[in-house]
């Protein structure tokens, strides 16, 4: 999602600007991505075998449309169609439940599908796998799922406890902060010089242009606002990129830990609706608190 960075909004936070990133919350493979399952809720019942999409604005509303999240396989003979989350399942389960007869329907994004096709020629090559991610994210779970005995690597710890291989294949969760993902990768590289090492850059194009459109903010204002849930990964990094320049950071239903700030800058998670961002607007149109 796009936005003009010198919108000014007024009335919540009295003498308060707020700048809102360039670029912010969904893309449109994201988006495209909502829209495929509600089109599917129109017209049957729908099973998801996970969350979706990691955002509670998103979970709402599936639930509103009678979307089953988190569904296991006994649910799956009560609907219509089962459709995959966008940071997508193990292959080998969507094999057996195309197979099983039940309509799948692949929702995944474009970043993840690489990914996973990578890691399996990585495989096929005799490499050690590797995922630059973090260990409890639906995400990474998903795409180790498939070749096991693959290593995540969610910081410098897990890179410093990786034994020796002759040939290490990596890639990368697609919310992550490009920049730490391209920390860590040279860290990687470093760890073992003798050993070769495939790395693919798997994160989303659009992280990196939320990322850089905050870093554009960052010189401006003295507060850093993000929209999302805490925990979800690309949320995190943003929270991070205003860390990163010693700008205090809070979520946008909690802000008062800018308590303050004077001019605030505003960014969004990949999975932040644009619904979610306008109704924001309004409220502060209308002067109310948060």
């Amino acid at each position: 999602m796009k936005a003009v960075m010198s919108k000014e909004i007024v009335g919540a936070r009295p003498s308060v600007e707020w700048k809102i990133a360039s670029v912010l919350g969904m893309d449109p493979e994201t988006r495209q991505a909502l829209e495929l399952i509600e089109r599917e809720a129109a017209t049957g019942s729908v099973a998801v075998p996970g969350i979706f999409m990691p955002d509670a604005g998103v979970r709402a509303r599936l639930r509103r449309l009678g979307v089953i999240e988190e569904a296991q396989e006994e649910d799956f003979s009560r609907v219509k169609s089962v459709v995959l989350p966008f940071g997508g399942v193990s292959m080998r389960d969507k094999r057996r439940w195309q197979e099983h007869g039940w309509k799948v329907v692949d929702a995944r994004s474009q970043q993840v599908r690489r990914a996973q096709v990578a890691l399996g020629l990585l495989r096929m090559e005799g490499a050690q796998t590797l995922i630059i991610g973090r260990h409890d994210d639906p995400e990474t779970q998903a795409l180790a799922s498939d070749y096991p005995g693959t290593i995540v690597l969610e910081d410098t710890t897990d890179i410093a406890r990786m034994r020796y291989a002759p040939a290490f294949g990596a890639v990368c969760q697609t919310t992550l902060s490009p920049r730490r993902v391209t920390w860590l990768s040279q860290q990687l590289r470093l760890r073992y010089r003798d050993a070769r090492l495939s790395f693919l850059d798997t994160v989303s194009p659009a992280m990196a242009l939320r990322e850089r459109a905050l870093e554009s903010l960052c010189s401006w204002c003295d507060g850093v606002v993000v929209a999302g849930d805490r925990g979800e990964a690309s949320v995190e990094a943003l929270l991070e990129t205003a860390k990163r320049f010693g700008k205090p950071a809070a979520l946008l239903d909690d802000l008062r830990e800018l308590e303050g700030c004077r001019k605030l800058a505003l960014t969004a998670g990949g999975f932040v609706m644009k619904e979610t961002l306008d109704d924001f607007s309004r409220k502060a149109a209308g002067g109310r608190r948060f």
